[in-house]
């Protein structure tokens, strides 16, 4: 694409001149900024890069939105193994949506073979450049941990393991009270029922952050992110690493070497601080937390139990996101154009008696101005079209993603609850396996201190070996007494647990039925949104490329008016 040194518009193709002003036209520094994606993002400007792509800032030409968008790098595009990763971030967060995971709004790919992610645009700065600046005040940490918890619990129960937690991944939002955590990347995720798209023993993940069990290559679950985050809570209340080393250094020391206490690093941090983090770094899965859920009720006990005045509230809400702000310089939209070439064709008509007082205007120029006006017109109906298309589909878009965080809201709810009832049921069952055992150790000694004690006649008086013989069955007798309670305790309420638990779950399955179903319904609206907006986006601009073209001559002869230059350039580039 090619833009005016004197206007600033914007010509496809690759034409030398301006055919508004004169202009010399020149090369975009990059052949993405002005276009429009899936019929309704302008791109920017260049924010960024990363392993598998570029991000860009776009404008949703409707709403008027600052959006950001990820191109899948085109040296990767060509494996399709490299496609499935990129678009699996996608699927995770949709399949998540939550309001501490990013919000993908759109994906798919261009006609030219691009490969795209729409992602709300975040103000604010990753986790690893807060804790660049030293290490982070437990409370303060402890917050962000527990936004982090909430976010994976949400995901592990879709059955969605990110693999890739670490600070790099993990924004903080401006502009609000409080931290609120906004985590990405979910390119590296794996989702239960997803054809493995990568070699069976692949390490996936960054290894100061990764867990023993990637580390092996070894199937993965819930308890991986849990120690990911167990590194990253250690860095945040230390500013340091549990191991460092090279790459070979770090994984064995995942693998081998048991960490310092955080403590060790920052003495004034409390024991129970330290119980917490190296249970999450615990070398078996099996020794860390249960779940995300656990986790996250043992952190909100302990900011409950540590409360202070001076401690911002963990923000419940999502900051609003800034509709109000400017658009980027440069950034021309195909819903703008139309109105401008409108007030363009105005002031071309305008000229007409100014160039030619004497009324000896040729009658080409007559028609081509009438031809113009007509264009416009037929310009202004598919903005219309287009305006309509998106702002109905938006508006069903919303409707889905509110319905989606209220479901949301209640499986969290439900999970912890089920969660709490979970370690309630196990603690019941591990007591009755306990009296039972109880029960048969004793079982025999009973026997045998009962045939311990002679028979003796009424009204005789028990000698030392009776009463030590009763003594020894009546305290055997009275552990067997309490096991048989404890059982006949535990048994309802074990019942009335397991019936209560099964129902949470049950619960639970019909909300992410619902919640699947929703995210079913959204993608079909965005296949549908994508290919009318995309085609009357094509229509827009193709037609706008022909306004270009017939306004050329038009331009050209008013532009042999030395008088009217200065006007025919001032309407070109308003």
């Amino acid at each position: 694409m090619r833009v005016c040194e004197n206007c600033g518009a914007r010509f496809r193709g690759n034409p030398e001149t301006c055919p508004l002003d004169g202009g010399v036209l020149v090369e975009l520094p990059d052949p993405l900024l002005g276009r429009t994606i899936a019929g309704r993002f302008v791109i920017a400007e260049r924010i960024g890069a990363g392993g598998m792509g570029i991000v860009y800032r776009a404008r949703h030409e409707v709403v008027g939105r600052d959006v950001a968008i990820k191109f899948l790098s085109p040296d990767l595009a060509f494996e399709p193994a490299n496609r499935t990763r990129f678009l699996r971030e996608a699927r995770a967060a949709n399949r998540i949506n939550h309001e501490h995971i990013i919000d993908i709004t759109d994906f798919g790919e261009t006609d030219d073979g691009l490969v795209y992610l729409v992602m709300e645009f975040l103000d604010g700065v990753p986790l690893n450049v807060e804790i660049a600046k030293g290490p982070i005040a437990v409370q303060r940490a402890m917050r962000i941990a527990l936004q982090i918890t909430q976010a994976m619990a949400r995901a592990h129960e879709q059955h969605v393991v990110h693999r890739d937690l670490k600070p790099d991944n993990i924004y903080l939002l401006g502009g609000y009270q409080g931290d609120f955590v906004k985590i990405l990347d979910f390119g590296l995720a794996h989702m239960r029922g997803e054809l493995r798209v990568t070699a069976t023993g692949a390490i996936f993940g960054t290894p100061e952050y990764i867990s023993p069990e990637q580390a092996r290559g070894a199937p993965i679950g819930p308890g991986a992110d849990l120690y990911s985050l167990g590194v990253v809570l250690f860095e945040m209340l230390t500013g340091v690493l549990p191991f460092q080393g090279s790459t070979p250094d770090l994984i064995l020391k995942h693998l081998r070497e048991l960490p310092r206490a955080p403590s060790y690093h920052e003495p004034t941090l409390p024991a129970e601080i330290d119980d917490l983090v190296l249970r999450l770094l615990a070398k078996d899965p099996t020794d860390r937390y249960g779940s995300a859920y656990e986790l996250a009720d043992a952190i909100q006990v302990w900011l409950e139990e540590n409360r202070s005045s001076l401690s911002s509230v963990i923000p419940l809400e999502v900051p609003p996101a800034d509709d109000e702000g400017e658009p980027t310089q440069d950034t021309m939209t195909a819903l703008e154009l139309v109105a401008r070439w409108r007030e363009r064709v105005r002031v071309l008509r305008e000229l007409v008696p100014r160039a030619h007082p004497e009324g000896d205007a040729p009658q080409w120029l007559t028609d081509s101005l009438a031809v113009l006006a007509e264009d416009v017109d037929a310009l202004d109906l598919l903005r219309v079209d287009l305006l309509t298309r998106v702002t109905v589909a938006s508006s069903h878009q919303e409707e889905i993603r509110d319905a989606q965080i209220r479901i949301g809201h209640a499986l969290d709810q439900l999970g912890a609850d089920a969660t709490r009832l979970g370690r309630e049921l196990a603690d019941a069952r591990e007591r009755v396996e306990e009296a039972r055992a109880r029960i048969a150790q004793v079982m025999d000694p009973v026997v045998a201190a009962w045939a311990k004690i002679p028979a003796w006649s009424a009204g005789r008086e028990p000698d030392v070996g009776i009463l030590s013989a009763l003594q020894e069955a009546g305290a055997l007798a009275s552990i067997r007494l309490d096991a048989e309670r404890v059982l006949r305790d535990l048994g309802p309420r074990i019942r009335e647990l397991d019936h209560e638990h099964t129902d949470l779950r049950f619960q639970m399955d019909q909300l992410k039925g619902r919640l699947g179903g929703l995210s079913a319904v959204s993608e079909v609206d965005l296949d549908d949104l994508r290919s009318e907006a995309g085609d009357l986006d094509r229509r827009l601009q193709d037609a706008l490329d022909e306004v270009v073209r017939r306004a050329s001559p038009v331009v050209k002869h008013f532009m042999g008016f030395p008088h009217l230059r200065d006007e025919v350039r001032a309407a070109h580039s308003a």
